[in-house]
């Protein structure tokens, strides 16, 4: 027959096995899923910040993949404008040799054939260079739209401004403004003279000399005019990537920040996990022997053997 004293004991090793047994469980779980937050240890406070933190993160991937892309239009836009750089400064190279009387009309007409084929692709590159379906060189065309904007992060209203903008949101305005083609750079074409005048008949030094000139007096040649026309849009494209760049790099820290602060937070400390674990093991053996020896039930004593293996 147990005694009182016997079933007090029992009682009490009883609890501190079942205690012994939810630290096992709770820093397996741990363990095993990475997460402090568990069944038995759900810490409401903390997750809210977690989650929280998570939902923030999430945002600026989002973001940077934004950035990323805007990026890569305006790089696609610069690349496309280097292009079309090079080939105004051989057209030059060529009107400059053109207007040399030490060549005649009719060597001069095999120049402008390189040149009229140059203005060409000028114009080809102009209307090609789309991003997504969004004309980025020719502003003449119908799908240019009146600007492109770029988020950034999360809306966040600028109590300063009284229209209340979205600071978060970069607008890249004047799209329209932009046009790389010949007509838009002040290029004039030679297809006049190639078609109107036959081989033997050439190109004269005066036709040469008027396809070099300027529309606007500040230039010497309309190849000037055109380079610096063009340096400007390409101004205007370098400075958003630049600032789109800084945006960028401004994303990557806040976002390893905040990942480190979710991680310090929600993520498993597994060295203090292991050693709890480890200690929850020693102690529910040492309950399960204690139990087994004071006349528990077999019945009992086989359970708990099974739920220390289990």
């Amino acid at each position: 027959m147990v005694s009182i004293g016997d079933k007090s004991l029992q009682q009490r090793l009883e609890k501190a096995l079942e205690r012994s047994s939810r630290e096992n469980s709770d820093a397996m779980e741990k363990l095993s899923s990475g997460s402090v937050f568990t069944r038995l240890d759900p810490r409401p406070s903390e997750r809210a910040l977690a989650e929280g933190l998570s939902q923030k993160i999430r945002g600026l991937s989002a973001a940077k993949r934004n950035i990323n892309d805007a990026v890569s239009l305006l790089q696609t836009a610069d690349s496309s404008m280097q292009q079309i750089n090079d080939m105004i400064m051989r057209m030059k190279e060529i009107n400059v040799a053109a207007t040399n009387t030490t060549i005649n009309d009719h060597e001069r007409n095999f120049l402008f054939i390189e040149y009229q084929a140059l203005h060409d692709e000028i114009q080809r590159v102009a209307e090609t260079t789309v991003f997504n379906g969004v004309p980025i060189l020719n502003g003449d065309s119908e799908d240019a739209p009146e600007r492109l904007i770029f988020r950034v992060g999360d809306p966040v209203l600028d109590d300063s401004s009284n229209n209340e903008d979205d600071i978060n949101t970069i607008v890249f305005e004047g799209l329209r403004d932009v046009v790389a083609t010949p007509n838009g750079l002040g290029l004039q074409s030679a297809a006049d003279f190639l078609s109107g005048q036959s081989m033997e008949e050439g190109i004269s030094v005066n036709d040469a000399k008027d396809l070099m000139a300027a529309t606007d007096e500040n230039f010497a040649t309309a190849y000037d005019q055109a380079l610096g026309t063009l340096s400007t849009m390409r101004a205007v494209y370098g400075g958003m990537q630049a600032r789109m760049q800084r945006a960028l790099d401004y994303t990557d820290v806040l976002s390893e920040n905040l990942s480190a602060a979710r991680s310090t937070i929600a993520d498993t400390d597994y060295a203090s996990e292991v050693a709890r674990l480890a200690s929850s093991r020693v102690l529910m053996q040492a309950g399960t022997a204690v139990l087994a020896q004071s006349g528990f039930t077999s019945s009992l004593s086989v359970t708990l053997l099974n739920s220390l293996f289990n």
